[in-house]
């Protein structure tokens, strides 16, 4: 008879490994479980990173004109408005160089006012001349009916036939005298003639030049990079400094290429940037998807045709357009990190942006009144040397026969 042997039971130590097996089991299932339920109803729809900083217009400021830096009123860090006085150049030589074309002007309106003068000189001299030969013309047919009657001299029958060639001969020496002073003063007036016309483009160059000693802020925004001094010899062009205009901001988001089936421009973006914290969130829209990867644009484009290729992921800049009115509440600054996340939702937007239309993104106006004030400059030197008013009205035309 074989008496039946109870089976050990496992050690507690076992049984505790066990039940900790199956807890951990459990709590990847449930963690996947929950992040499976997390991708499928919010993960999947938006798309996230923090490669993303803050770009924008970086204004560099440079001289129009060569001099040296007489002044400057700002230094990095300040707020300026546009058309504030940023910088001073010596303006001597450019207010000698105006007087001479004042100057200058002057000169060639009166020298203008002698060619209106001198053709109608000329004109009277015709009529002159034409008495003259008329005269001439009379004392030949006075001698010639009395020469067969032997009331005058053959001698003075042949002076005056001499005098009506000489006197002819002047009467046509008059009139291309006119033709040639004519010419230089036709279809003009003092003020609109050749000469008077090149000493007032001088006198505006040089006017401008002037305006040009002073430097003023072109757009309202943040000093930046100031490298100009007092007393330094500055060339036309060169950089001074730079103002950040704070209200032309965008972000780009470098976001991985796997990420950009979905992404159309348009879509919602929520944007949190360090600065700020989570405290602030900035709303925007994506405006553009970049036109290549970050490697393409570098100094030294990658070449992938080698042995050794390895695959790397590449990421593609997307521009994102900040709301306005957040900007000027919680104002940022170049270069900024930020985080970025697109609602891809809607895929129905267009994956390229509408064509821009053709007018100016950014503008300044700062530039297009240097030339006020040369035209009153102009009007009062012409005035101040037109000795007689009325030619600015008279028009010598009529051609000589």
């Amino acid at each position: 008879m074989t008496i039946p042997v109870p089976s050990p039971e496992a050690p507690p130590k076992n049984r505790r490994r066990n039940r900790a097996i199956l807890i951990t089991v459990l709590a990847f299932v449930l963690l996947g479980a929950v992040w499976f339920a997390y991708w499928f109803i919010w993960g999947r729809f938006y798309q996230y990173t923090d490669d993303a900083y803050v770009d924008g217009n970086n204004v560099v400021l440079s001289p129009q004109v060569r001099g040296i830096v007489e002044s400057f009123s700002v230094i990095d860090a300040d707020f300026v408005p546009r058309g504030r006085i940023l910088v001073e150049l010596d303006k001597t030589d450019a207010r000698i160089a105006l007087e001479k074309a004042v100057a200058d002007l002057g000169s060639a309106v009166r020298d203008v006012v002698g060619m209106f003068e001198k053709a109608k000189q000329y004109e009277a001299l015709i009529e002159v001349k034409k008495a003259e030969f008329v005269k001439a013309a009379q004392d030949y047919e006075h001698r010639k009916n009395l020469i067969e009657e032997g009331g005058v001299s053959l001698e003075d029958f042949e002076h005056s036939i001499a005098a009506l060639r000489a006197s002819f001969s002047d009467l046509i020496a008059a009139e291309h005298q006119y033709v040639g002073a004519a010419a230089q003063v036709e279809n003009t007036t003092v003020e609109t003639h050749p000469l008077v016309e090149q000493m007032k483009s001088r006198v505006r160059d040089t006017f401008v030049t002037l305006q040009r000693c002073t430097i003023k802020a072109p757009v309202t925004g943040i000093v930046a990079q100031r490298t100009v001094q007092v007393g330094e010899w500055v060339e036309a062009g060169q950089p001074m400094m730079a103002i950040v205009p704070l209200d032309q901001m965008w972000v780009s988001a470098n976001y991985k290429e796997g990420q950009l089936s979905k992404m159309r421009v348009g879509q919602p973006v929520r944007i949190l940037s360090d600065i700020y914290g989570r405290s602030v969130v900035f709303n925007g829209k994506v405006a553009g998807i970049g036109g290549g990867t970050g490697s393409v644009f570098s100094v030294l484009p990658p070449q992938n045709a080698t042995g050794n290729w390895i695959k790397i992921v590449q990421r593609i800049p997307v521009r994102i357009a900040l709301d306005q009115t957040q900007i000027k509440q919680h104002p940022l600054r170049l270069g900024l990190s930020m985080e970025v996340t697109v609602d891809i939702h809607d895929t129905n937007k267009p994956y390229l942006p509408e064509i821009r239309p053709d007018k100016p993104l950014f503008e300044t106006n700062i530039f297009s009144s240097q030339e006020e004030g040369a035209e009153s400059i102009i009007a009062e030197v012409i005035a101040e040397n037109l000795s007689t008013p009325w030619i600015e009205n008279n028009n010598p035309t009529e051609e000589v026969e």
